[in-house]
């Protein structure tokens, strides 16, 4: 699969799998494939590649060719019908299951789940991953992970490979190179609680992960306030919202003043980050101490974030879920 969809030669190719259930059905199908083509998919669908008196058989061996992803909306009709073999459901199925046998790693079928209220996939596809549309509407959430699987990327990225911590020092600085190693202060997931002694790493805690990696820089900013900052490469800009303390109260993340090059933020208040690959994150300051006030002697910020999935700049419910 290609990771990119620059033009209609390197565009993945997806073929759509469903059962007519309904027109409200069918409908939303097309809606969905619209969709994915606008975002870079080249999806072959029945409603667009076949015409009166074409041979549907020949459209739905399609199905068979490798060169085609296949997306499979399981609605419980459609999974009667691969199960029972029946019509083009079956035909599908039938087309599809040989280049799954032929190689049992095969990612090639995406399920992708309908209206089956229990979440049973056909028995060909065994326990595939799936994504879940059963939601109405379904979550930006999900579609997103969709994209990114027939685009070729991870939803989730894996971080680069570092180097060993251990190798070319003695055994004696072992010890202090793993507690002054940078790697301690990243958070890789999209909603977290952290508490960061912001004298360590030059003020730097990473959140999130690869496209949707934020490097929060901090420093001092007196009794209950903290200061965040603009410095870092990956950071095109960051907002103030004051008295901001979830990301329901966040609204359109863009209306907020971002022309600053740091803020400072109060508890009960969140600092909106942008990053260079336009997605957004949202810190909520949850609690500040610095060498008088907090009880270790240590100056600690105690911060949640939320970094929706879709580099959209609404944090709505669905975008943060």
């Amino acid at each position: 699969m290609t990771t990119t969809a620059s033009d209609g030669d390197r565009a993945p190719r997806v073929f759509v799998s469903y059962s007519w259930d309904s027109k409200g059905h069918t409908d939303w199908v097309l809606q969905v494939a619209t969709r994915l083509r606008t975002n870079g998919v080249d999806v072959v669908l029945d409603r667009w590649d076949t015409e009166l008196g074409s041979d549907l058989s020949l459209f739905m061996e399609r199905a068979a060719d490798t060169e085609y992803r296949v997306v499979a909306i399981c609605t419980a009709r459609y999974v009667a019908k691969a199960d029972a073999a029946e019509g083009g459901v079956g035909y599908e199925r039938k087309m599809i299951t040989p280049s799954l046998m032929a190689d049992l790693h095969s990612n090639r079928v995406v399920p992708v789940l309908r209206d089956n209220g229990d979440g049973t996939l056909p028995r060909f596809l065994g326990a595939a991953k799936y994504v879940d549309f059963r939601d109405q509407p379904y979550s930006e959430k999900e579609y997103y992970e969709l994209l990114h699987e027939l685009h070729g990327l991870q939803p989730t990225p894996k971080p680069r490979l570092g180097r060993n911590p251990f190798a070319a020092i003695s055994s004696e600085d072992w010890g202090g190179a793993l507690r002054h190693d940078p790697a301690r202060y990243v958070e890789p997931a999209l909603v977290e609680t952290v508490t960061f002694n912001y004298d360590n790493n030059n003020g730097c805690y990473v959140i999130g992960a690869g496209d949707r990696s934020f490097t929060v820089r901090f420093s001092s900013a007196g009794y209950g306030s903290i200061h965040v900052y603009s410095d870092p490469s990956d950071i095109k800009s960051i907002a103030l919202a004051r008295g901001v303390t979830g990301p329901e109260q966040v609204g359109d993340a863009s209306s907020y003043d971002a022309s600053s090059r740091h803020r400072t933020a109060r508890v009960g208040d969140a600092v909106i980050l942008r990053n260079v690959n336009d997605h957004w994150a949202a810190v909520f300051i949850n609690k500040v101490d610095n060498r008088d006030t907090g009880p270790t002697g240590e100056p600690q910020v105690t911060f949640n974030y939320v970094i929706p999935p879709v580099p959209s700049p609404e944090f709505g419910i669905d975008n943060c879920a």
